[in-house]
């Protein structure tokens, strides 16, 4: 297929005119001709200078003197050569997607390899962490952008951004994560030979298949989930050579003294007798709206049971207002965003996520890691991470079964201290080592940046 057609059809993926009611067939087709006609002008522009002054760069992807740039020095300097990996991502404000980078970005590091971080900054990081941060405004490549004309904007700006950077940076591999950051990387690398790897980090399952209209024409796939693996090869009809299945790392918690724990549980407890903590972002995909219908619900059968929810998000005013019309301020607190995860989930009785979809999330394996059982619905990898020896799987979005787990559990102290112990046993494995997984990643680079 031409780089164009297949760059076309990758922004379609991302911009779904014909799903949009009233936009002429026209317009849809002359604006996925303007995207496949991206490497064109990739192409045809070199670089040029006005007064003195340099202006974007854009040189040709077959340079006619033959100075092209170089992507992986393993073949002079040996398998163990020190990486150069750029790692793109949607936003650096909040969520598992963003920590996930950065643990990720700080272990290969300390081994030695490159990272430069890109995307666009946010509270947890950008050009006042680090210099080298490449910021680019792929957030508002996908939804979050707005209008048509405004997202294709964005995308424009961040393709020629990102292609003068590769130009003029040598790297071995893009990691994008998500399907904005990855059709932003496959148009701006058109001709260069530089791998692209995605990853699946989970959705609805019925965008399973617009992710995977962008991720089939990457280089690699991967997800943390063996359920979300499946799915993109079953659903996405993504080759199954392409799907690699890789953890996410976590981090050892951080120590909290037996003083802060018990002032946090006595704050959020008050005169309550168990208290259920959530730590997710307020979004309709961690199901915030559910877990508000469970405290409705057993406010009134369970009256001493307090909820705390840790983070915030874009529907926050939402849920909040939500939680009033329903009642249960006195018995659910909304402390907002933390950087102390493990501390608030340390004061708890049982850690619960209510989400709708995920692939495998973050904070499970941390309430693992303090020792807390974990009730959680029945999303992807979540099955791969808890089971009854740890907690509960229930169904999503079933406040009725959620509620009864969540009363099974709190019922029996002597259950509920076994499956504190297995919980920390469990956060033990390897899978959740980020020396282990972070080391499966560097050799999946090598291995992927060996083919080009």
């Amino acid at each position: 297929m031409p780089v164009g057609d297949c760059l076309g059809k990758l922004a379609e993926a991302l911009f779904p005119f014909r799903n949009i009611p009233a936009v002429s067939d026209r317009l849809g087709t002359a604006l996925l001709a303007l995207i496949g006609a991206v490497p064109c002008a990739l192409r045809c522009y070199s670089t040029c200078e006005s007064d003195g002054n340099a202006r974007l760069s854009l040189v040709p992807t077959a340079d006619p003197t033959g100075d092209t740039p170089m992507t992986t020095e393993q073949a002079q300097n040996g398998d163990q050569a020190p990486l150069s990996v750029l790692q793109i991502g949607t936003q650096f404000n909040l969520g598992g997607i963003p920590r996930h980078m950065l643990s990720l970005a700080q272990t290969l590091r300390e081994l030695g390899h490159d990272v430069t971080l890109s995307g666009n900054a946010g509270t947890w990081y950008g050009p006042n962490d680090d210099p080298d941060f490449l910021e680019l405004p792929i957030r508002y490549v996908a939804s979050e952008g707005g209008g048509i004309p405004a997202r294709l904007k964005n995308l424009a700006h961040s393709v020629f951004t990102l292609r003068r950077w590769l130009r003029l940076n040598r790297v071995d591999l893009i990691h994008a994560h998500e399907s904005a950051p990855a059709l932003v990387s496959m148009m701006a690398r058109a001709g260069l030979r530089i791998p692209v790897a995605v990853t699946y980090h989970g959705s609805e399952p019925e965008r399973v298949k617009t992710f995977s209209r962008v991720a089939r024409h990457c280089d690699l796939v991967i997800t943390p989930s063996h359920a979300s693996a499946r799915d993109l090869i079953e659903i996405g009809g993504i080759p199954e050579t392409r799907v690699q299945v890789l953890g996410l790392g976590v981090k050892p918690a951080p120590l909290d003294s037996a003083e802060e724990i018990a002032a946090v549980r006595r704050r959020y407890l008050g005169d309550g007798e168990k208290l259920i903590v959530t730590v997710a972002r307020q979004s309709h995909q961690k199901g915030i709206d559910i877990l508000i219908d469970c405290v409705a619900r057993m406010k009134d059968s369970h009256p001493g049971y307090r909820f705390l929810l840790v983070g915030d998000g874009h529907l926050e005013k939402e849920y909040k207002a939500l939680a009033t019309e329903k009642g249960v301020l006195n018995h659910l607190t909304f402390a907002g965003r933390t950087e102390r995860v493990h501390l608030h989930i340390r004061a708890a009785d049982v850690f619960a996520l209510t989400s709708r979809y995920e692939s495998l999330p973050f904070v499970i394996p941390e309430a693992f890691q303090t020792g807390t059982p974990v009730v959680a619905t029945a999303c992807s990898g979540v099955v791969e991470l808890v089971d009854d020896s740890v907690g509960r799987v229930v169904p999503i979005g079933d406040v009725p079964a959620i509620c009864t787990a969540l009363h099974s559990v709190l019922a029996d102290e002597a259950a509920l201290e076994r499956m504190g112990a297995a919980a920390l046993e469990r956060s033990r494995e390897d899978r959740f080592n980020p020396d282990w997984v972070h080391r499966q990643f560097v050799e999946t680079y090598r291995k992927l940046a060996a083919k080009f």
